[in-house]
């Protein structure tokens, strides 16, 4: 029986449990009158005050009678399933979940879901990462692994349009990410679909992904990252941005130039880094020897500006191959060293030992979301070339392919799809 991980609040259900809404359709069956809308209290207590009273109305909520959910009417080429409104007798699609009554896309409680935590402090990047990231996962890693990414859900339809017509063709950075408390951040849902390997028509693996953005002032401290606690203990990953531009030694080491002004610096990513494991620890995520159970990546933003700071033949200047639309362990444990002496070197290798003692799956990726910096006069834009992204899609490959949905290649016998490196 499939269970289904509600992406907003993250309760657990049976699909075969959940409640539908109904579609308000202008007609009844068979001439029925049709239903209209009544208030929904446990979709507005999630939402918040910032809810408008007028969007508090919505279609009835539902459960459906054992014999018809166990025999649901299948709808759409993607699959799903609809049962008729008691009240109305039209067929519904949309499921909704039992703990905050938010409606659920039609085909995500059809497939394996895996949630990807995003977190950093204000300024690493997060919301620029994430745009670009799908835009690659679409262009050029979806073609060397033969995969798709869609989105699910209007919602993030809509979302996925405004960022890539900012990024790609107004060429301005996408807004700081909005605080808890001036509302919820709504998740972004994509069916990843990847063939299956092994002999020919062996089908199609559909993975649903879900990402959450949590904005860096809730991360701040332990109090604030509460909020997002039950997201963070949800998640079968997380992604964690470090801004090295935040980090005294690397700012004191970058020679002087006419790019765009250093940015202010914020809440230091040990801080983070030792929040975040306070909290998964306190909701059980922490192992029999105390470390964090969730694998954790963690990236290195912005190397085009390390570049002053790196060897020409540096891992980090170029992107992986992805030969065979496979995961390359060997590279990836190329690109942690690389990492891990640079870490070592800027702040005695405190942050990287602090992740060690505290997570058990540990891995460490450099990244560039636009491959240069901002015009000087116009920090708030992208390059005129438009973003050339290096080695994106490296955390989120490592999260996927050490859980089975993507293959691995590696010439270091045993080591393929180990995380922690010693």
């Amino acid at each position: 029986m499939t269970t289904v991980i509600c992406p907003y609040c993250f309760d657990r259900s049976s699909a075969a449990k959940l409640p539908y809404r109904c579609l308000m359709t202008p007609s009844g069956v068979r001439g029925g009158s049709p239903c209209g809308p009544q208030r929904d209290d446990i979709w507005a207590g999630f939402m918040g005050p910032g809810a408008p009273p007028a969007a508090r109305m919505r279609g009835p909520v539902f459960t459906p009678a054992r014999r018809l959910a166990a025999l649901p009417v299948p709808v759409g080429p993607r699959g799903g399933s609809s049962v008729p409104c008691p009240d109305c007798g039209v067929p519904t699609p949309v499921r909704v979940c039992r703990g905050c009554h938010n409606d659920l896309p039609s085909d995500y409680c059809d497939q394996d879901s895996r949630i990807i935590a995003l977190v950093g402090a204000k300024a690493s990047g997060k919301s620029t990462y994430v745009s670009v990231l799908l835009n690659e996962l679409n262009q050029r890693v979806g073609q060397a692994y033969h995969a798709s990414l869609a989105a699910m859900g209007q919602t993030t339809q809509q979302r996925d349009k405004e960022m890539a017509e900012d990024l790609y063709e107004r060429l301005r950075l996408p807004d700081a990410t909005r605080p808890a408390a001036l509302g919820f951040n709504d998740p972004l849902l994509y069916r990843l679909s990847v063939p299956r390997r092994g002999r020919p028509g062996s089908g199609t693996r559909h993975t649903t992904l879900v990402f959450f953005d949590a904005a860096g002032e809730d991360l701040a401290g332990a109090e604030a990252m509460d909020r997002y606690t039950r997201y963070l203990s949800a998640a079968d990953g997380i992604v964690m941005l470090v801004d090295p531009l935040q980090l005294g030694s690397v700012r004191d080491r970058l020679p002087v130039h006419d790019g765009p002004p250093l940015p202010v610096v914020e809440t230091p990513p040990q801080q983070i880094a030792a929040d975040l494991a306070a909290q998964l620890r306190a909701h059980g995520k922490g192992g029999s020897r105390g470390r964090v159970s969730t694998p954790i990546a963690v990236a290195v933003t912005k190397t085009d500006m390390l570049r002053p700071l790196l060897d020409p033949h540096s891992p980090l200047l170029r992107n992986a191959s992805h030969t065979e639309g496979r995961f390359d362990e060997d590279d990836r444990l190329g690109v942690h060293e690389e990492i891990r002496s640079l870490m070592a070197d800027w702040d005695s290798g405190a942050l990287v030992r602090q992740l060690e003692l505290d997570f058990a799956e540990l891995s460490l990726f450099g990244l560039s979301a636009l491959g240069a910096p901002p015009p000087a006069d116009a920090p708030a834009d992208v390059p005129k070339s438009g973003p050339q992204p290096v080695r994106v899609e490296d955390p989120l490959l490592w999260l996927l392919a050490r859980r089975g949905v993507l293959p691995v290649r590696s010439t270091a016998k045993g080591r393929a799809g180990k995380g922690r490196v010693k």
